[in-house]
C-alpha cells in the first residue's frame, strides 16, 4: 500500500507539472496573464540552473543528480518497516513526482519552463511550476514527518 501510495503521488504530480506545461507551452505569454490581478499571473520563465536559479547552466548536472536522489529517497523511504502510508510516504512522493517533472525539462530544453508568479508590485517570489511546487511541499512533509518522530509522536 505504501509504494502504490508512493507511485500515486508522485504520478500525480508529474501528471499535472507536465498537464500545465503543455498548456503554457501554448500560450502567447508577451505579456503576462493575470489571474488575481498582479498578485498571481502566468508568465514564461526558462531556469538553467536548480532551485530558486542556483547554478546556472548546470541543468544536465542537476538532471543526473535529481535522479540519485530520486534513487536515494525511494530506498530511505523502503527502510521503513511500517505497511501504513505516513508523512514519510507522502513527502517521498511529492518529491520523486517534482524531481521527475523537472528532469523531464532538463533533458528535453536544457531548462526548467517555470510560469507561476507570486508578488506584489516590483516585490516577487521567485518564478516556479507545479513540479517546484511538489518539491517544497515534498521537503515540509519529510521535515514534519522527522519532528514528529523526534518528538516521540511516532509516524503521522
Amino acid at each position: 500500500m505504501r509504494r502504490t501510495t508512493l507511485a500515486a503521488v508522485a504520478l500525480a504530480i508529474f501528471a499535472l507539472d507536465r498537464g500545465t506545461k503543455l498548456v503554457i507551452e501554448g500560450l502567447d505569454l508577451r505579456a503576462p496573464i493575470q489571474l488575481v490581478g498582479s498578485l498571481l499571473q502566468i508568465v514564461r520563465g526558462e531556469n538553467r540552473g536548480g532551485l530558486f536559479g542556483i547554478v546556472q547552466g548546470s541543468a544536465p548536472l542537476l538532471a543526473v543528480l535529481s535522479v540519485g536522489v530520486v534513487v536515494a529517497l525511494v530506498m530511505y523511504h523502503d527502510r521503513e518497516r511500517t505497511t501504513k502510508v505516513t508523512l514519510l510516504t507522502i513527502g517521498v512522493g511529492l518529491l520523486v513526482g517534482g524531481a521527475a517533472g523537472n528532469f523531464v525539462d532538463r533533458i528535453a530544453f536544457g531548462y526548467v519552463l517555470d510560469f507561476v508568479d507570486f508578488g506584489v508590485g516590483t516585490l516577487r517570489f521567485w518564478t516556479f511550476n507545479l513540479a517546484d511546487a511538489g518539491i517544497s511541499i515534498g521537503i515540509v512533509t519529510l521535515l514534519a514527518d522527522t519532528l514528529l518522530r523526534s518528538r516521540g509522536a511516532g509516524r503521522v
